[in-house]
Order: C-alpha cells, then structure tokens, then sequence
C-alpha cells in the first residue's frame, strides 16, 4: 500500500454549463459548437481576469477554482451579464444560456485537477441554479453578503441528488424570486439548533470571521517599508471590450482615480508611471503589494458596446487577504465621470479619509472637456514621450485640435505648456526665448483653471531657467502641498530646488518621489546622484549611479549622466585612475561628449544658483580627460 498521502485543501470552485446543451446540439451541431466558443471566449477571459484557474472542462461544463469567494462571485454576475447581454444583440439560433454554482470546500489535488466534495457540491449548486442564475453555498454566501451591493434570496435547505445542502440564490436581472421551502421544527430541533449555533459562536466564530479571503501578502517580501498612513496602488483598469483603440477609456478612468486619491495628504498613492507598469499583465495582487510596498490595490474592468459602458472595481487589503469592497456600474460614456467619482468616494469611505469637495472639484475640471478630450490628450501624450521632432509634430497636432476644441480646458492648455517647453529642449525651437514665454503663458492659464500642483510645478521650474529662484522655491513648495503623492511633480520639483541652490530639499523631494513611484525614470537617480554630489554624499551618489548603469532600459543619455557623475565623484574622492576610466567608458559611448554637453546634462547649462559647486563639477571633469570641444567627425 502507497504511504502517500494525498494532497488537499480548502478552494472556492465555480461550476457552469449550458442550459439544454444535449438538445441543441442535436439539432444543429455545428452552430452550437460555434455559439459555445463564442461564450467560451468571454468566461475564459473573465476568469482570468478575476485570477482564477480552469482546472477541468468536458463538453459544455467548466470548473474552475479561485483565491477568493468575492473573486468568484464577481467573475459570475459579470459573466452572466455578459451571457444576458451577448444574446440580446444575435439570432435566437445564436443564444445560450448558463447555470453558474458556486462552493467554498475540501478538495482533493491531482496534478492540475481537482476533485472530490468541494466540487461535487459546486456542481450540485450549479445543477439547482435557474436558467441564468448563480446559486451559492451558504459558506459563499456568509463570505461576500458584506462587501458585495448584491441581493441575495435565502433558499434554506435544499436537497439535491440525494444532498441536501443550504443554498442562496444571488437575484440578478430577469432572475425571478424563488421560495425557500419551510418544514416544521419541533421543539427537539430548535434546541439542538440553538446549541449548535452556540456552539459556532464560541468556538469557532471569531475563526471564520478572521480567516482571510485570500492569501496575504508576505511581509518579509516587500520590496519597502510600509508608510505610515494608507498606502495604495491603483493597477490600470482591463478593457474587456477587445478592441485595443479602447484601452484610452479605461487607461483614462485609471489615471483620474489617481490623480483624485493622490490630492489628500493623509493618503500614500503610487504614482501611475509605477502602477501602469502591470498593464496588460495577470499579476496576483500579493505580489503588486510586496513590489510596490503598499497595503491596498484597487482593480478593475471596463467593458464598452455602443454608448454603453459598464464598470468593475474592487478594493483588497492584501496584507490582511481581505476584499474590503466592490461593485459594478453600468452607465453611459457621457457617465463616465460620475463613475469615477463613485469609486473614488467609496475607496475614501472605506480607508477612513474625508475627502474635500474643493480639492476634488478642482481635479476634475481638469477633464471637464468630456471622453474625446481625453482620448486626444493621451494619444498625444504617447508621442510626446518620444521626445523627437516626429514625435513632437505629432503631440502638437493632437493638442492643437484638443485646445481649438475646448480653449478654456485646464487639460488642453496644460499640454500647450508642455510642447512649448519641449520644443526648446529638444533644441527645435528659432527662439527659445519667446517658447518658453508662450509655455509659462498656458502654464499660468491652465493652473488658473485646475489649482493643480503638475502646473504649479512646471512654473517653477520655467522660473527657475530665468534665474527667478525666489519665485520657483515657493512655487514648488506650494505645489508639494497642493499635491503629496504626486512622483513627477516632486521629481520636478526636487530638480528645480537643485537648480537653485537647495540640493537638501531636492534631494529629499527627490526620494520621496522615487518612493511614490518605485519604477522611476533613470532621471529622477541621476539628479538625485549630482544633489548628493553637491552636498559632499559621494558614497550615497556612485551607489544611486552605478545602479542607473546597471538598468536594462536605461537610454544613452542617462548612460552618460551617471557616468558623468561618478567621474566627477571620482576625480573629488582623489582617484584620478577610476575617474579617468569612467570617462573612458563616457566617450565611447558618446565619441562628441564635451564639457558643453556635461553642463547641459547635470547642471543645467552651467547656470545653477550654487556656481561653488558648477566651478568644481567642471574642474574635475577636465582633470579626467573630458575634452572642453567635440573631438568626433
């Protein structure tokens, strides 16, 4: 007899088939096999979508196991909403229908297969489920009644192929009300209830209710230390609807929840350079809270047909392995907006932060202009970060259209500042002079309209160029109170404070910004790396620029920002030998690098506040070898 012992454990399974399958496919095959792909298609993607696994499928019939009740429970309503959804707009020779069952039990591991009573009941459940419908086990029912906005109708016991099991129907559209039945209790049977309720109570009650929804996140992994206030990252909402031209729907509904969270001091947010990293990738919500380092993640879907559009969100506390909240709304395009405004006030509800009116009113005057306003501010933006001057023609004819359309949008006269100031850094523009007015000038305009702390920041940084320090320190300090869990507009902020004689401060704007924002561009290090610099930190600055080399992605230029600096750290540090070979590295990589070029890179053309610092950066820069003109070509 074998001693191995079979491998079990407690899993949420989902079982669901087509309603009269035998039947139809007696009468026509071949459309029944291709209506059952078509809904194939649209399960298959929703249970990936809610992190579950199809571990069996015969015929018609799907099993499939998920972390969480509510991760079950929501893929269901979804996909028979869908199922309702999809047979209202074919043929009735094209229509199916389904019964979903839902069940938290023991079952029994077989490779990837699972067996035994926890999916014998699922399917039982999804047997006893109308036409349409989802029943669930009454362990489901207790799991997600409280932070699900569903109805549920008790149907007691109920028995099913010689099982009788306690079983809840969940009410969805076009589902009707079904009686539970009501057998007698005599008095023998009310007693023995009563103790045995007692029984749950005392001694395993505060166990259930404390046992997680799934499993936690593991402490030891996280990649930070958790802040000390509410820390959340918000992953790019999925576009369901499979067109790709969509994704600026569901990127932009993401991207505005940031931004509104991000406004309160009592919240830590990741920013969305960081959170849209996962975009596209079926991650386990652990994982995004120990690589992130924060405790909550909000995730979500956005399916569109037509002018309608339907929205999926839930809020987890992955340290606990807890759904704190969830929900759907389905709305129209022009909706929009007000769903996000829904999400955003539940998820402050439910983390205990007030969030202000003001705050919030000035943020969404930002996208007052409505969907297409937005579709052609993002699809710009894609060109912009191209930094080239194709790239740059492009941005400017998206957001020429944008402000032409709404000239009073904070939005559109946001993006006129941005080309504006790009036109003279990527060195485009006959008069940088005047560039840089007109991008001030929508800068102003655009602050005016949003009270945001993005505007307030690029100002200071256009008032630091003109030599305007007083101004561009106060501006940047407002900003930071306007907006704390903002990573750019501190990144930007800390190289304004650099540029004007504040390495302390910028060095700490810095940090926390690379913290907001933990896959950070390779330019909030290297500015980091010159601040350390300039407060004598060499140790500090060749650990932050050696690991700027280290990064696969990282571009030439900030190749040669981080060996530019640690030259210099070098050279300082009286190692002459190993500044030399930086700059060694420095001008194979670059053959015309000169000491215009290291001025333009870290120091901002050589006008910094702090000329001490300038007069040594470039002294030790000739010292080891940096030739003062091009010598390539």
């Amino acid at each position: 007899m074998s001693n191995i012992k079979a491998e079990r454990k407690v899993t949420v399974i989902l079982a669901t088939d087509v309603v009269g399958y035998s039947t139809k496919m007696e009468m026509d095959e071949n459309q029944t096999l291709k209506n059952l792909a078509a809904c194939r298609s649209i399960v298959d993607s929703l249970i990936e979508a809610h992190h579950g696994r199809i571990f069996n499928t015969a015929g018609d019939s799907v099993l499939a196991e998920f972390p969480s009740a509510v991760e079950a429970v929501f893929c269901a309503r979804e996909f028979q909403d869908s199922i309702r959804e999809r047979n209202r707009t074919v043929d009735e020779a094209e229509q199916l229908e389904f019964r979903v069952g839902i069940n938290m039990g023991d079952v029994v591991v077989e490779g990837e297969n699972l067996l035994g009573e926890g999916v014998n009941v699922a399917a039982r459940l999804e047997a006893l489920a109308q036409v349409g419908g989802i029943c669930v086990s009454k362990n489901i029912h207790e799991a997600v009644h409280k932070k699900m906005e569903l109805e549920f109708n008790d149907l007691g016991q109920q028995k099913v192929k010689n099982t009788v099991m306690h079983a809840v129907d969940i009410s969805l559209e076009g589902i009707s009300k079904r009686k539970p039945p009501k057998p007698p209790a005599s008095p023998w049977q009310k007693i023995a209830a009563a103790i045995v309720i007692t029984t749950i109570i005392v001694g395993g009650g505060v166990w259930w209710w404390q046992r997680p929804d799934f499993q936690p996140a593991d402490q030891s992994k996280f990649a930070f230390k958790l802040p000390d206030k509410p820390s959340i990252a918000v992953l790019p909402f999925n576009n369901m609807s499979g067109d790709a031209s969509q994704d600026y729907i569901a990127d932009g509904l993401s991207e505005n929840i940031i931004t509104v969270l991000a406004t309160s001091p009592d919240l830590f947010v990741i920013a969305r350079n960081s959170s849209f990293t996962y975009k596209g990738k079926a991650v386990k919500v652990q994982e995004v809270a120990e690589q992130l380092g924060v405790r909550y993640v909000l995730e979500g879907s956005v399916q569109q047909s037509g002018k309608k559009l339907r929205v999926t969100a839930q809020l987890v506390d992955a340290v606990d392995g807890k759904h704190l909240w969830a929900d759907r709304y389905d709305r129209t395009l022009d909706d929009l907006f007000a769903v996000q405004d829904e999400i955003t006030e539940k998820i402050f509800f439910q983390m205990q932060v007030q969030l202000t009116s003001g705050a919030r009113g000035r943020i969404y005057q930002k996208y007052s202009g409505g969907v297409d306003d937005m579709r052609l501010y993002k699809q710009g933006m894609k060109h912009f970060y191209a930094y080239s001057p194709a790239g740059h023609k492009e941005a400017e004819r998206l957001w020429g259209e944008l402000y032409e359309k709404n000239p009073e949008g904070g939005m559109a006269n946001a993006a006129l500042g941005i080309l504006y100031w790009q036109k003279v850094w990527i060195r485009l523009s006959k008069n940088p002079k005047e560039d840089f007015a007109m991008s001030q000038k929508y800068f102003e305009k655009a602050h005016s309209i949003m009270g945001d702390g993005g505007s307030l920041t690029f100002l200071a940084f256009l008032d630091s160029m003109s030599g305007n320090c007083e101004s561009s320190i106060e501006k940047v300090e407002r900003a930071v109170q306007i907006d704390p869990s903002g990573g750019g507009d501190k990144a930007i902020g800390g190289s304004t404070l650099l540029n004007c004689g504040k390495p302390a401060r910028a060095v700490e704007l810095l940090k926390q910004a690379m913290r907001l924002q933990p896959y950070y561009p390779e330019w909030y290090a290297n500015t980091t790396g010159t601040a350390l610099l300039s407060l004598g930190k060499h140790k500090e600055a060749e650990e932050l620029l050696t690991a700027v080399l280290q990064s696969e992605s990282v571009s030439k230029r900030d190749q040669a920002r981080a060996l530019t600096g640690l030259a210099v750290s070098f050279a300082v540090r009286d190692d002459p030998e190993t500044a030399k070979k930086y700059v060694g590295q420095l001008l194979e990589l670059d053959p015309g690098f000169n000491m215009t070029k290291a001025k333009t890179y870290n120091l901002y053309k050589g006008k910094m506040t702090d000329q001490d610092f300038v007069k040594l950066y470039v002294e030790a820069l000739r010292q080891a070898g940096v030739p003062e003109q091009s010598t390539s070509g």
